[in-house]
């Protein structure tokens, strides 16, 4: 049985028709890529490293200081999820939110807290600061 090819154009772009809606985040290619970067590098600290230098990504007022959780040394995170992937609130103002797991090591308590974050620029996205507070471990 042979189709016409007018039907067979139109199956195949039926069937590709649900791949293009796939996408996670459709509108990736309009994140600012210091942004990107930005977050990735707070994941990548709060994943691996010291939990104190989450601090540095704090949008201050000037004079204020930035007063560090004390205990961070005890907690280990197990886990960084992206739970409402980067969205546009406004220009330069983006915001999303990750559940991260997390073990108090001297209790082996096991936790889960949800990070609310707001990242924003104040120099037309070449900086990035967060102005949600940064997550508190307890």
């Amino acid at each position: 049985m042979k189709f016409p090819q007018r039907i067979v154009r139109l199956l195949i772009l039926v069937a590709l028709l649900p791949l293009a809606a796939c996408r996670t985040n459709p509108f990736a290619d309009e994140l600012p890529e210091s942004l990107t970067s930005q977050v990735r590098t707070f994941e990548d600290i709060v994943r691996w490293r010291a939990l104190h230098k989450m601090y540095v990504f704090q949008k201050l007022a000037d004079g204020e200081t930035v007063e560090v959780q004390p205990g961070l040394e005890n907690v280990r995170v197990t886990g960084y999820e992206l739970i409402e992937p980067l969205n546009m609130v406004e220009p330069y103002r983006w915001r999303q939110a990750v559940a991260i797991d997390y073990v108090l090591t001297d209790r082996q308590v096991v936790r889960q807290i949800i990070d609310y974050q707001v990242w924003e620029s104040e120099d037309e996205g070449k900086t990035w600061y967060r102005t949600t507070p940064v997550p508190q471990f307890r």
